[in-house]
């Protein structure tokens, strides 16, 4: 039985994900992270909840023109961690994680203040 999750809950898994991904890294750098495997299945987790919740929300809600985040590269970076793990490479996850997360957070956060609004 599929569970029918609301659009505003699924960006409220986004926020909590990427706040996660935030407070697992702190000051962690490339190097620290690449070593530590607890770190890195953390944080594969945490994009993929963002990709499957992305995947899930609303075309009509992400896709729109003040909002800039790559939701479709979202989606398919969760495809390669769950389906390709053995491709993951955690030098460019730790680059996602680390300079591209802040923009998505922003739209993401809009996002969630225009659903709250309705």
């Amino acid at each position: 039985m599929k569970h029918k999750i609301s659009d505003l809950n699924r960006v409220q898994h986004i926020i909590e994900s990427i706040t996660n991904i935030e407070n697992f890294l702190g000051d962690v750098d490339l190097k620290s992270f690449t070593e530590n495997l607890e770190k890195r299945a953390a944080v594969e987790r945490m994009l993929e909840i963002i990709g499957e919740a992305t995947n899930h929300i609303s075309e009509e809600i992400l896709y729109k023109k003040n909002e800039s985040s790559p939701w479709r590269k979202i989606i398919a970076t969760r495809n390669m961690i769950a389906h390709e793990y053995f491709r993951v490479d955690y030098e460019v996850l730790f680059d996602i994680v680390t300079n591209e997360i802040i923009p998505l957070k922003k739209d993401i956060q809009t996002i969630l203040e225009n659903l709250e609004k309705y």
